[in-house]
């Protein structure tokens, strides 16, 4: 449904993605990675945000690049990881700016594009803060608006960067099940970028491991999601368990995480020593 190839971006002098090539079907993809791994930025390349230095983004017919922001906003909903909004525009008016790319601007929203709106504040349980100011929303509630914003622009295509961040727990497999939802019952093609192992074992189908801008790993998340590849991945030793269900979750071993601090705490105590030690008489 859509191909990613050859693609290359770089900060200046610093190269964020290397030649990264990934095919995506309609269905739950994850980029799973840590910070400055180059998630967002591909996120941002794919959406026309930022401009690669070279490679192509296609779908069956289409070479994405290649159109207006206007078409591309209507084949690729977006939310990103951060969004900033001054003015205290109301709940519903947010989650409204999703139907742009449909609206003409001589005649305003329609009443569909307003029922479109009310449809995924519902599906995400906010219904209650449509008529809220956007600006007096806690982090949490905010991420969930701008998640109904995206789902309110259908794209067939669906991009996500972080969509658990500064969620709780509860919200974080809300958003998580709706997203999910959408993807199977009109047959979308989701991207999404997360941190958490597990809700990626819980949630997706396809699974492309990212770091240092290249693509290490890629399958079905049992298959990669591994001792070995979260060390290759985190540098972080961990156990893989399994549920009565035949699920897999990710563990990490304690004793390892204790050891990538008391290096640093005993080089710290003899530095300490060594700085309130006597000083040396002097004749």
């Amino acid at each position: 449904m859509l191909r990613i190839e050859n693609i290359h971006f770089s900060y200046g002098k610093d190269e964020v993605l290397k030649s990264v090539t990934l095919s995506l079907n309609a269905s739950m993809n994850c980029l799973l990675g840590p910070n400055g791994s180059g998630k967002s930025t591909l996120l941002k390349i794919i959406t026309g945000i930022l401009p690669p230095r070279c490679g192509t983004i296609r779908t069956e017919k289409v070479d994405i690049l290649n159109l207006s922001p206007r078409e591309r906003s209507k084949m690729i909903s977006y939310v990103p990881q951060e969004f900033s909004i001054n003015f205290p525009y109301k709940v519903s008016d947010v989650v409204l700016m999703g139907r742009n790319p449909y609206i003409n601007l001589l005649e305003g929203p329609k009443t569909d594009d307003e029922k479109i709106v009310l449809h995924y504040l519902r599906l995400l349980n906010i219904e209650n803060l449509k008529d809220k100011p956007f600006t007096h929303l806690s982090g949490g509630q905010k991420r969930m608006v701008l998640i109904a914003r995206g789902l309110a622009q259908e794209g067939k295509i669906m991009l996500f960067d972080e969509p658990t961040m500064s969620l709780d727990f509860k919200n974080q497999l809300l958003v998580l099940t709706v997203i999910e939802k959408i993807s199977k019952k009109f047959n979308k093609c989701v991207l999404l970028s997360l941190h958490d192992p597990n809700l990626a074992l819980l949630f997706c189908d396809e699974l492309f491991l990212l770091k240092g801008g290249k693509i290490i790993r890629e399958g079905i998340p049992n298959k990669t999601i591994t001792e070995e590849s979260m060390m290759e991945l985190y540098n972080l030793k961990t156990l893989l368990v399994s549920t009565s269900n035949e699920r897999s979750f990710v563990v990490p071993k304690k004793d390892f995480l204790n050891t990538l601090f008391l290096g640093e705490k005993d080089d710290f105590r003899k530095n300490r020593k060594k700085d309130t030690s006597a000083p040396e008489r002097r004749s």
